[in-house]
């Protein structure tokens, strides 16, 4: 005679099992924290030890800066130098290339630790896309930096002309951010969890996104993110909840590559300085001020309030490291619309801040029709191709006998409003 099997408390089981996830997710949010916590022993330590309390200081500006650009970095698909690149340049009147390199060498910081917090606490990622893109963002990072940037001057600064970049970065962050707006205008979308096929042209998609994004960021110190975003999630119609995360992913492995190729390779971040506090030297080569740029010669000392990159990079170091993860974790309790809102928000911001403060928008015609001309051409070209990017890219169109769970329907506040129309009508 069998022995009677005991009732299963199924209450006890699933309670069980809830604190035991509960428990595990702490626990990695502790060890997301303790990257954190070892970077700031890490810089607390360099700092007290090399004497550079004063340099931090000095470069306050720089950190109260990355407070809101180190929680962009991590919460959105436009990195730390999307906020400093814009405040450096328009606003400090900080030389454009010096902006690009302290984004990189940031954004290797911060980024890298909010990328640490993505992995540890087991956020969702498009794996495969990041393995395309990665290494192609890496390459376009070279070709950008080897080809377009004169490393004959001071910081290497870009061969394009200036206010040109700064445009174009501006254009199509907005672009991304509008044709990511025209598709969460519908109050009830279906969204993937990862890219569902992987056809040649959808492939080659990602290499030229990755490809543009890593010359973008090889100038301005951010881009490949934005068009990593742009490939994933108004493209492909995965869920920004995975897009941004593994957009972070990307960028930082670039910005990585960026630090150590321009940061250390190349010296940038190898500042001397003289009694006074202005900027002599890079990498031993003495430099000195010609008008508003930098030159490699004896003379007049560069101002360090504009100059000194590893001032402004150190400074900032400790507030990169905890508001990167914070903006990733903040943006992993959001729904996907409310992230949306948030991009669509801070692109609008970089809109307004290139009108008010390029003023070169106000002075140069061919800038101005530079600018209309690609804002029709960006909107209008990435506007039809999310509109018909199924057919274009060959992918899976969304069925409409699938059985969808909450994780795949995003439902918008007017969604419950429709259908009490609809049964009105």
């Amino acid at each position: 005679m069998s022995a009677e099997l005991p009732d299963l408390d199924i209450d006890a089981i699933l309670g069980d099992a809830a604190s035991a996830r509960e428990s595990g997710e702490k626990r990695r949010a502790l060890s997301a924290q303790a990257v954190s916590i070892a970077v700031t022993i890490c810089w607390l330590i360099y700092v007290t030890g090399w004497s550079h309390w004063e340099r931090v200081v000095e470069n306050w500006i720089s950190a109260l800066t990355m407070v809101f650009g180190s929680f962009v970095a991590g919460a959105t698909p436009q990195g730390g130098g999307a906020v400093a690149f814009p405040v450096f340049t328009k606003g400090l009147q900080i030389p454009s290339e010096v902006a690009r390199t302290f984004s990189l060498c940031i954004q290797m910081v911060g980024m890298g630790c909010a990328s640490a917090a993505i992995l540890i606490r087991r956020r969702r990622i498009e794996a495969q896309v990041y393995r395309i893109a990665a290494p192609v963002a890496v390459l376009g990072f070279f070709v950008g930096y080897f080809l377009l940037s004169d490393r004959d001057l001071p910081f290497a600064p870009s061969v394009l002309p200036g206010p040109y970049v700064k445009v174009s970065f501006t254009l199509l962050t907005a672009a991304m951010a509008y044709v990511t707006f025209l598709g969460y205008r519908i109050h009830a979308l279906q969204v993937r969890p990862r890219v569902t096929t992987f056809s040649g042209r959808y492939i080659a998609t990602i290499v030229v996104c990755a490809l543009i994004g890593g010359l973008a960021s090889s100038q301005v110190g951010s881009g490949s993110d934005v068009l990593i975003y742009l490939a994933l999630v108004v493209l492909a119609g995965v869920s920004p909840s995975v897009g941004v995360p593994t957009s972070v992913l990307v960028m930082t492995t670039v910005s990585f590559v960026g630090f150590f190729v321009i940061g250390i390779l190349d010296g940038q971040l190898a500042i001397g300085l003289d009694a006074f506090g202005d900027v002599t030297s890079i990498d031993g080569a003495t430099v000195s001020s010609s008008g508003d740029a930098a030159v490699f010669a004896a003379g007049d000392a560069l101002e360090a309030q504009r100059f000194d990159l590893f001032g402004l990079w150190i400074a900032a170091v400790p507030v990169v490291a905890w508001g990167a993860p914070l903006g990733s974790w903040v943006t992993s309790k959001l729904s996907d619309r409310r992230l949306v809102v948030f991009v669509v928000a801070l692109a609008a911001a970089e809109v307004v801040t290139t009108i008010i403060f390029l003023e070169q928008l106000r002075s140069d015609p061919q800038l101005v029709v530079f600018s209309i001309v690609s804002l029709i051409v960006l909107f209008g070209g990435l506007g039809w191709l999310q509109a018909n990017r199924v057919q274009i890219l060959q992918l899976d169109p969304v069925a409409g006998d699938t059985t969808l769970t909450r994780s795949g329907l995003d439902i918008g506040p007017r969604y419950r409003e429709q259908l009490e129309k609809k049964d009105e009508d």
